[in-house]
């Protein structure tokens, strides 16, 4: 779990994605254009343009471009560009971690803009202004500012700000540890597009998606996504933070399944880019997740350099809220080194930059205190006055009121005696029905635990028996050798091969099924994408897709699950083989009910249908009656076929 608290650090601004050599040359480029301008609205531009690479240029650097181009656009008198300038000024001073000042910024700007009159600096201070709030911890008032752009973006028909803004929403949720919530808008982004895979910005998506599933240990659905921002991320060449982003996870991934030997060169890797981009709050993130990895891989010197390395940034830019970490991931590679003096001193160290931080905020805690209490103070003195003007008056009724008040505390006492006897009695009944309520349960929950007991032996009696028969089978088949001359038994022999080999995947899908209670729609498609994993290597030139919209994840019992992967299976195989085109996708969508999608974009539905089916078509549409489901085939738009899988009921 430490390397999860680490991996949740990484996350800044929205998209950017890259390629160290490819930002070199891009960089190098647009400062010659700056030098080259021949006027100043020219230079103006060029500096501008070069700022706007500000995910992948030194934080030092960003801060003299931006600064020279606010001075610029005020001689020009050119309104737009000094709000742009004003941009890049605030975001370099947010990654410098003066983040009160770059808030003020954004603030006075925002007061001054619009989305019609400044659409390119009021869009980049509105997702800035999120960001910030995310670092202070106000997440209430990160969503409040990125459902306003939601709703403004979606007015304006703005495509690319809908996906900014509800890949933010699903950031403000994983930071707040509400990971189905998270992955829930993270699918709403990537929907908002037709092509994700060409869209330059999915990889940061595919990247926060990828750090979620990780966080709730659904590791296969992790790899599958880290692999795909990974490719997006180095082939759209656009901006570097997000690559390190994207390896640091891809890290995270590896230690959490027990590859740990493989995260070292990714860790570093990001590092690398880290330090070249500049912005010390990231920088020593990572320097104190790869201390940590040394440390657990019996490398402890190594963690200790880089420690100390980190301790030292931190304090330059006065990080004061990394020090608890770095110092803790210094005890550990101590402790790793089994220099206990120095893990002794340094657990010490910790402990006392934790009570300074919980004084520091005891005594705001105070502070507040202190006013509310003065203002209450205050108060109290003017309700005091007013009783003091209305003293004699109340001398005078003084005895009307107490025989009038004795009565009614009378009358009060009389109705709470009945109520608490009418509570009591409600309350032994309530009791009598728990306990046969809990025979109930007992029987059920006994005659669940015998079928439970039931289908685990005959998993295990397939597993052990008819499944090591026919493993044999299919493994001594590969020995067999045709002599020459022999040619007529080639097919038959190769025939038996198929169907040994199908036997063996056919029972490995049974005992999945059988030792299950139940299997979720997620489950179900963890399992369509290692399948789809392992198809793909046999189509390098056919894009595979899984998308998931899933609110609500209905449990299905393992007969209709067994049915459900084998339709979506046949499906897949179908559109791969038969289908001519270049993409196929699985879409699952669920909330009070289920839909699953398969869609291609080839040839599409024949004109006229075969008189006989295949196998294939007719075991998918009996296996679809028994669960009591709809299938239906339609042309996809603008080319392909489309079928789609429903529940008949709810």
């Amino acid at each position: 779990m430490i390397w999860r608290l680490f991996s949740r650090t990484f996350f800044i601004s929205l998209f950017c994605i890259g390629n160290a050599n490819a930002q070199t040359r891009l960089i190098d480029s647009l400062k010659k254009n700056i030098s080259q301008a021949r006027s100043p609205v020219d230079k103006l531009n060029s500096i501008l343009g070069l700022c706007e690479q500000r995910q992948s240029l030194n934080t030092d650097t960003l801060f003299y471009y931006a600064s020279l181009a606010k001075k610029m656009a005020t001689s020009l008198a050119d309104d737009k560009n000094i709000a742009l300038a004003n941009y890049f000024v605030s975001n370099s001073l947010a990654r410098k971690g003066e983040l009160e000042e770059a808030m003020r910024m954004t603030d006075e700007n925002l007061e001054q803009l619009s989305y019609q009159k400044n659409r390119n600096a009021y869009l980049k201070f509105s997702l800035q202004k999120g960001q910030l709030n995310i670092k202070s911890n106000r997440y209430k008032e990160a969503l409040a500012q990125y459902y306003k752009l939601l709703n403004e973006s979606e007015q304006q028909q703005d495509t690319l700000t809908q996906v900014n803004a509800k890949t933010s929403i699903g950031w403000v949720n994983m930071e707040m540890g509400r990971n189905a919530e998270a992955i829930s808008w993270f699918y709403k982004a990537l929907g908002t597009v037709r092509f994700p895979e060409r869209f330059e910005y999915s990889g940061i998506i595919y990247s926060n998606m990828a750090a979620t599933y990780n966080e709730i240990n659904k590791n296969d659905s992790a790899e599958f996504y880290i692999k795909k921002a990974i490719a997006v991320n180095r082939r759209m060449q656009s901006n570097l933070q997000f690559l390190a982003n994207a390896l640091a996870i891809e890290a995270d991934i590896l230690i959490d399944t027990d590859r740990k030997e493989l995260a070292e060169t990714p860790l570093n890797e990001a590092l690398a880019i880290r330090k070249q981009i500049g912005e010390p709050f990231y920088i020593v993130s990572d320097m104190t997740q790869l201390a940590l990895y040394y440390a657990n891989n019996h490398q402890p010197q190594k963690g200790i350099v880089l420690c100390l390395e980190g301790i030292e940034t931190a304090k330059k830019y006065q990080l004061d809220s990394k020090l608890p970490i770095l110092y803790g991931a210094l005890a550990e590679n101590y402790k790793a080194a089994k220099n206990y003096e120095k893990y002794g001193e340094t657990l010490q160290m910790v402990i006392s930059l934790k009570d300074s931080l919980y004084e520091k905020n005891s005594a705001e805690a105070l502070a507040e205190l202190q006013t509310q209490y003065n203002l209450q103070k205050i108060q109290n003195t003017v309700i005091q006055q007013k009783l003091d003007i209305t003293k004699k008056d109340y001398a005078i009724t003084k005895k009307n009121y107490l025989f009038y008040g004795l009565l009614i505390l009378t009358f009060f006492f009389l109705v709470t005696l009945y109520i608490i006897f009418k509570n009591y009695r409600r309350k032994e009944q309530m009791k009598v029905q728990l306990m046969l309520q809990e025979e109930k349960n007992s029987a059920a929950l006994a005659v669940l635990a015998a079928e439970e007991n039931e289908r685990k032996r005959i998993a295990a009696d397939l597993h052990d028996n008819l499944g090591a028969y026919a493993a044999s089978i299919a493994s001594n088949i590969e020995h067999i050798k045709i002599l020459p001359g022999d040619a007529a038994n080639v097919n038959a022999l190769q025939e038996l091969r198929n169907n040994s080999r199908s036997i063996v995947s056919q029972l490995n899908d049974t005992i999945w099924v059988l030792k299950k209670d139940a299997l979720s729609l997620t489950a179900i498609s963890d399992r369509l994408k290692s399948f789809i994993q392992r198809l793909q290597s046999s189509y390098p030139n056919l894009k595979m897709d899984v998308f998931e919209n899933i609110e609500t994840d209905h449990l299905l019992p393992p007969s209709q699950a067994f049915h459900l992967f084998h339709i979506l299976q046949e499906a897949v195989n179908n559109a791969v083989r038969h289908s001519g085109g270049t993409q196929v996708s699985v879409t699952i969508e669920s909330n009070h009910s289920w839909k699953m999608i398969v869609a291609d974009d080839g040839k599409g539905l024949p004109e006229e249908l075969p008189v006989r089916e295949g196998n294939g078509l007719a075991n998918m549409k009996n296996r679809a009656a028994e669960a009591e489901w709809m299938l239906e085939w339609q042309d996809n738009i603008p080319a392909g076929t489309r079928l789609s899988i429903t529940p008949t009921t709810n």
